[in-house]
């Protein structure tokens, strides 16, 4: 768990490099800062949007009724308007399906990455935090390895 206080505070110097580079300084406009911060959770962390570019970070790809059936509570129009949300805040591309022509698949957008894996380490610390510290399933390990012995992609770690 030490290493995610590190990455903190990492984290905490970037911000505030940033804000120095921008002439920003956010302890002079904290209602303004505020308002920013709250505006950009309700668009983008709002409306299950959050859960939704986890998982297509995980998967890669998927089309929404496969995204409406895996977080549940969702029919896959309603899923097909969230996605749209994202689409015009540019986090996720819509492509086409090799199996079916007539069926959109969903990806992240270079922006979708970042904020996805900018995410991914406040999973893992809660995780974590919550006494996750299971390796995954053995049959998932291997799939994963022979993936990447398909493709050649070794340069990230598997997720779980």
């Amino acid at each position: 768990m030490e290493r995610f206080a590190v990455l903190s505070e990492m984290c905490f110097r970037f911000s505030q490099d940033i804000y120095l580079r921008t002439g920003s300084v956010p302890e002079m406009e904290v209602e303004e800062t505020i308002g920013r911060n709250v505006s950009i959770a309700r668009r983008v962390f709002g409306n299950r949007f959050l859960e939704i570019l986890a998982t297509i970070y995980l998967k890669k790809a998927v089309g929404a009724n496969e995204l409406a059936t895996i977080l549940g509570d969702f029919t896959k129009p309603e899923m097909v308007r969230r996605l749209r949300v994202l689409e015009s805040a540019g986090l996720v591309e819509r492509g086409h399906s090799f199996d079916d022509p007539d069926s959109a698949r969903y990806s992240l957008t270079h922006k979708g990455t970042v904020i996805a894996r900018l995410g991914e380490p406040v999973f893992l610390y809660l995780r974590l935090a919550e006494g996750w510290t299971t390796a995954p399933p053995k049959a998932q390990a291997v799939a994963v390895t022979e993936a990447a012995d398909q493709t050649g992609a070794y340069e990230a770690a598997p997720r779980t």
